[in-house]
């Protein structure tokens, strides 16, 4: 067997080989889900995107606002507020920028000299919708969420750097989520499940002889069962308060390992089944809003997210044998906002929101190129027109997310192992419309 120069291969190339088949793929699960998602959604690979309202606001009052049909996913309990059917249509445009500059990268050792740019930008603009429903029926209310509640995409230059880390990466968590709410004097009361289903696909270059580089693709999915529950206090009429909790959701991914040349010739032996398992963390939320005769509106939130859940993963082969044990070590995350909103007429309301969102990231060692996760700080502006009050209504909101900062110094190991050091600037940018017909 010859390798790609033409020479003989060496025993050295074996060995390499040999080496990165449970370590690349080790590497590439993590580094997908150590960071799966761009700088557009909220901190770790969260998406915040339910509904134009929510963005308008930050995310301020999710838990207690039940303004429309979108509390269907927010906070099940708020439903009892909705006097009338409604169906709701949602779209966000998400454009992030995700920008590397190279600072003291090393290695791979088998590839000399290791050169390449900064990856050019690396967000990808993405549009997801979302359809949310709800209809009354005395003091029960029934309603149903689909959306997109995790998800990443990342896409660099293919000769950038840090490609031996990632070149692409993708993750996404489809879930519909029907609820049933009830209404007991000032408490209301909602429950729901989940049905999700998560794909995940991740690509980057690896080493497979001196100076030769290859190409892997791996890819995984799975579905899961959730639950979601939540309770609203009215505790006047002017005062409201909400607490929801979504659980954790536990996967079993079954996908393949794909390694080819670069121009796209099977590497043997490289190309195989693969299992690991995977926990989306639980999400707890507590809400506030009060209405002033005014006209005025103030909101409050603090969302909590259990990211910690994830801190090991176990990458399995088919007989079900861990062949490796990855430790994550992210930390749980804290998200505060407070927005306002003001009632102009009957037909127009204005919003505003401010929000903090924490990174689940602890540091330079632990932040990956697939997700440059750091603090970052929202700010929005949002409108609703009632065209035909309680009959038809149009939201529309925009948010610029501001990202701290950040270093990384993250290492992989391996024949293709590398230390990807550098900084990251990155924001990001979000559009939302929304049509609600009430019935």
């Amino acid at each position: 067997m010859t390798n790609r120069a033409g020479r003989p291969a060496s025993k050295e190339d074996a060995i390499m080989k040999s080496k990165w088949r449970y370590g690349a793929l080790a590497g590439a699960v993590a580094a997908v889900l150590g960071g799966g998602g761009s700088t557009a959604q909220g901190a770790g690979f969260f998406l915040p995107y339910q509904g134009a309202a929510a963005i308008g606001n930050s995310l301020a009052g999710t838990a207690a606002l039940g303004e429309d049909a979108s509390t269907a996913y927010w906070n099940p309990a708020a439903m009892s507020r909705l006097q009338e059917g409604q169906v709701a249509f949602a779209a966000h445009y998400a454009a992030p920028i995700v920008q590397f500059s190279n600072n003291g990268s090393t290695g791979p050792a088998a590839i000399v000299p290791a050169t390449g740019g900064n990856g050019g930008d690396a967000g990808v603009p993405t549009i997801l919708p979302n359809l949310f429903a709800v209809v009354p029926y005395g003091a029960w209310a029934f309603g149903v969420a689909v959306s997109t509640t995790f998800g990443n995409r990342t896409e660099y230059d293919p000769t950038w750097r840090g490609r031996f880390q990632s070149t692409e990466s993708e993750l996404m968590a489809t879930n519909i989520n029907p609820s049933l709410s009830y209404k007991w004097n000032d408490w209301s009361f909602g429950v729901g499940v989940n049905y999700t289903r998560l794909e995940t696909e991740f690509h980057q270059r690896v080493v497979l002889g001196v100076n030769t580089e290859g190409n892997a693709k791996l890819s995984g999915d799975d579905t899961a069962w959730s639950a979601n529950a939540g309770v609203l206090w009215e505790m006047t009429p002017k005062t409201r308060i909400g607490l929801s909790y979504r659980s954790k959701i536990d996967f079993q991914l079954a996908g393949t390992q794909q390694v080819a040349t670069l121009t796209g010739v099977a590497v043997p032996g490289q190309n195989f089944d693969v299992r690991a398992d995977l926990t989306l963390p639980a999400i707890t939320t507590l809400s506030a809003v009060h209405d002033f005769d005014s006209g005025w509106s103030i909101l409050g939130d603090i969302s909590y997210t259990q990211w910690s859940e994830i801190n090991n993963l176990l990458v399995k082969n088919l007989a079900g044998t861990t062949v490796q044990t990855l430790s994550f070590d992210l930390k749980d995350a804290l998200r505060a906002s407070v927005a306002a909103n003001y009632r102009w007429n009957d037909n127009w309301l204005f919003r505003a929101g401010v929000a903090f969102d924490q990174s689940s990231v602890k540091g330079s060692v632990e932040r990956s190129a697939s997700l440059p996760d750091s603090d970052r700080i929202w700010l929005s502006l949002g409108a609703r027109w009632d065209i035909v009050p309680k009959k038809h209504r149009l939201d529309f909101a925009y948010a610029h997310v501001f990202v701290e900062a950040s270093e990384i110094g993250r290492t992989t190991t391996g024949s293709s192992g590398m230390t990807l050091k550098g900084n990251y600037d990155n924001s990001a940018d979000i559009l939302s419309a929304q049509y609600t017909f009430s019935f």
